[in-house]
């Protein structure tokens, strides 16, 4: 008995630090396609390896809004793109250029390739302000 009321203590303490992260990202009206998002809560395979969360959203009115619930606080950065032809995977030319609508968190970007975690990083805690990303 004395370990379940310890292991329901730790869930209720577990549940009153989750939050949800509201996403917003700024779609070009002329831009057709779904808004892929990937949530990493560390530097391991940012932003192309395999994320914490993933979330999807279909724009209206230049902007498409992706959620993602039950975050424990820590730092976190997501990654996004419009995926234009339904293939689930970020297009890209023969030099690997991306030939589709990308963004990261705090609209981080780098000259050569992708931006580090730690540029892209924010921080959730007991209050979550959305996060903006315009993709380009």
């Amino acid at each position: 008995m004395k370990k379940l009321i310890l292991f329901l203590a730790a869930l209720t303490t577990l549940a009153a630090h989750a939050a949800d992260l509201r996403i917003e990202v700024t779609v070009p009206a002329q831009k057709q396609g779904a808004v892929l998002a990937a949530l990493f809560d560390n530097s391991e395979g940012f932003p192309r390896g395999k994320p914490l969360q993933v979330a999807t959203a279909q724009p209206g009115d230049g902007k498409a809004v992706v959620q993602f619930v039950g975050l424990p606080e820590g730092d976190y950065a997501v990654s996004v793109f419009l995926d234009e032809n339904a293939n689930m995977k970020l297009d890209a030319n023969v030099f690997g250029v991306p030939t589709e609508l990308y963004g990261f968190s705090r609209n981080a970007r780098s000259a050569l390739g992708p931006p580090q975690f730690a540029d892209a990083a924010f921080r959730v805690g007991a209050d979550v302000s959305p996060q903006a990303i315009e993709l380009k």
